[in-house]
């Protein structure tokens, strides 16, 4: 009987060890990384016998991004970078050494123009493959400083060299640099927004680079929130790398594309407003575009609905939610389906547990992101007492509502907010290298834009 047991054991292993050596023989291609959709409430427990109100997370979550190069989108990059006098010195050199970082991180299948701009643009570097990085370091390494800054100049050569290559498996984005305000052509805030308008239509994203206390952040952000792309303030040249490589980190993770979010609210429920992200909302259809997803970067939008009376214990369907994206390379378009509820009850205390700190954490994050680009228009109206009793008020609220939250997370957030709100009230207005720090983080908290920390240089 033990030597049965023995021939037994030993064919068991035999056999498993040749489905081990098979396994290994056939090597699976990598998997194309996936997006999942979540849908959350701040409260799937509401109090019965009134109306009441809730806040639905509906959340993209694209896996990491884990595949060779030459599996994944090849990207139409072209670096516009300023040349103007003002970038004289520390500046033009730090502004080379992050582009010629950015350069040696692409691949050979990918694509590079360099555009630099001073009283007008010049294409230093044609649209070609990233291949020759030596000579492409050479040009740059080459840049001088001088001249005026022709912005819009700038962005149209390099959307032109872009177009050279339009094609749907490329990746194709604008990284601008401008350390001062246009002074050559047209150089509103208006003009900008407009030609990133344009470019998305051609599928041509526009990431922008603030540099220094000299800039115009609201063109800047106008014109990388038009043109669907990332949006930075460098307070000083050292932060440029850093800067950079996040950028071209995220051309490189590209997951999928053209995301639509469609939320169908139901029955007597109704939406109410988009926090945050902009969106339609028509009757009780409510739609969302994020243009593209990077990976393990999740991307989400926040609606508030009023919600019908209910009974203890009753449940209510909220909404049904779909997303639907191309794949990264631009191919078949892919969707998900989901649908989300709440229940009822007449108890206090299962009301308060039910809340989901993730959603009242983003929810607050961007009330408070909304109230300083208002605060931001106030204080540029003059009307700065009244910008600082609108925040002072948003703040209060928050607390009170924290008394039920008891979150930790959000009690140090909205201490950080007051201590803000109290130095913007004893300096009577926004300095200059406030309300860029404003303006580049509301626009990022707002599109969950990867956070970068600042350089300690």
């Amino acid at each position: 009987m033990k030597k049965i047991s023995f021939l037994l054991v030993a064919v068991f292993f035999i056999t498993s060890g040749i489905q081990i050596l098979s396994a290994k023989k056939k090597k699976k291609e990598p998997i194309e990384p996936d997006v999942h959709l979540r849908v959350d409430l701040d409260r799937h427990v509401l109090p019965a016998g009134k109306k009441g109100k809730a806040v639905v997370k509906i959340c993209l979550e694209p896996d990491e991004v884990i595949r060779e190069v030459a599996k994944r989108p090849p990207v139409n990059l072209a670096l516009v970078l300023d040349r103007s006098g003002s970038m004289s010195g520390e500046k033009i050199a730090q502004a080379k050494e992050a582009a010629i970082q950015a350069i040696r991180r692409l691949g050979t299948n990918d694509l590079i123009s360099i555009v630099a701009y001073s009283n007008q643009a010049e294409s230093i570097a044609s649209a070609q493959k990233a291949g020759n990085v030596s000579k492409l370091e050479n040009l740059v390494r080459n840049l001088r400083a001088n001249g005026g800054t022709a912005l819009y100049a700038g962005v149209n050569q390099g959307a032109a060299e872009l177009r050279k290559n339009l094609k749907r498996e490329y990746f194709n984005r604008i990284v601008l640099l401008s350390d001062g305000l246009a002074n050559q052509g047209p150089s509103s805030t208006a003009d900008l927004v407009r030609l990133g308008r344009a470019f998305v239509k051609e599928d041509i994203s526009v990431s922008t680079i603030g540099l220094g206390g000299g800039y115009n952040e609201d063109l800047m952000t106008g014109l990388a929130k038009e043109g669907q792309g990332n949006l930075y303030f460098a307070e000083t040249s050292s932060e440029l790398s850093g800067i950079f490589d996040a950028e071209i980190g995220d051309a490189l993770s590209v997951v999928a594309r053209n995301a639509v979010i469609k939320i169908e609210v139901q029955g007597n429920a109704k939406p109410l407003r988009l926090i945050g992200r902009d969106g339609k909302i028509k009757g009780n259809q409510v739609e969302i575009e994020i243009k593209h997803l990077y990976g393990g970067q999740d991307k989400f939008a926040l609606l508030e609905i009023e919600v019908p009376e209910g009974n203890h214990e009753q449940c209510l369907s909220l909404a049904n939610i779909s997303v639907s994206f191309n794949s990264a390379k631009g191919e078949e378009r892919q969707s998900r389906k989901t649908k989300i509820g709440c229940t009822f009850s007449d108890d206090e205390k299962a009301v308060n547990e039910s809340v989901n700190e993730d959603v009242i954490v983003a929810y607050v994050d961007n009330q408070v992101a909304e109230a300083k680009d208002q605060a931001i228009q106030l204080a540029d109206e003059g009307r700065h007492e009244e910008a600082v009793r609108q925040l002072k008020k948003l703040n209060f609220k928050i607390e009170s509502q924290n008394r039920v939250w008891d979150s930790s997370s959000i009690s140090q957030k909205n201490g950080q907010f007051l201590d803000e709100v109290e130095e913007l009230d004893q300096a009577e207005g926004l300095t200059n290298e406030n309300r860029k720090a404003w303006k580049s983080s509301n626009y990022q908290v707002q599109s969950q834009q990867k956070i970068i920390p600042k350089s300690r240089n």
